[in-house]
């Protein structure tokens, strides 16, 4: 016991010569394992990702079905369906998580889903997967999920310069003028107040 808290005095002792000598490298080295550790312990688990797609749910929920975002509504959508058949399943990697899809539940006994030979392939592996878990977030779903409450579709009968809206168009001068002038008083001339 003696000799092995030795050893490591000694390699402890070593580190400190090194950090000394190369504190560049030294601090390179303490930022990569910082990183490292931070990222593993924020990986979101698979109870996170349930209620990120139940909050999505619900908040397309309180929405019209006329002002929700197709993108949004169909993904959340999928999701759900992929839950309630057994077939949305989570992978923890160290530094972040996966959501994937499988192609049966794991209860199910059918020839299809318990032969080794029709199993999908690794190679196919990156197309299943649905969302992608990093420092604590979905960040799949939360793309989905920004604009929500746009529908795309509702602009689609427009002419295609009037289906997208720059910065110029909602702070022109004259809009500001327009805004301005709805405070200020009515002045009617004289020929009308007869």
């Amino acid at each position: 016991m003696k000799s092995l808290l030795h050893d490591y005095a000694e390699a402890c002792k070593d580190i400190a010569v090194g950090a000394k000598e190369r504190p560049g490298k030294a601090a390179l080295y303490l930022s990569v394992i910082t990183g490292a550790v931070l990222c593993g312990s924020n990986a979101p688990s698979d109870d996170s990702f349930h209620c990120s797609m139940l909050d999505a749910a619900g908040t397309l929920l309180l929405l019209s079905p006329w002002t929700r975002n197709g993108k949004s509504d169909r993904h959340t959508q999928r999701l759900i369906d992929l839950d309630n058949q057994g077939r949305l399943h989570h992978a923890n990697l160290v530094f972040l998580s996966v959501m994937y899809e499988s192609p049966h539940d794991p209860a199910c006994d059918v020839y299809h889903a318990r032969c080794p030979h029709l199993e999908p392939r690794w190679v196919d592996f990156p197309g299943r997967v649905l969302d992608v878990g990093f420092l604590g977030r979905w960040w799949v779903l939360r793309s989905r999920m920004k604009d929500f409450d746009v529908n795309d579709e509702e602009f689609a009968h427009l002419p295609p310069d009037m289906r997208t809206i720059s910065w110029r168009d909602l702070h022109s001068q004259e809009n500001e003028k327009l805004y301005v002038s709805k405070f200020l008083p009515v002045v009617m001339p004289e020929e009308q107040l007869d």
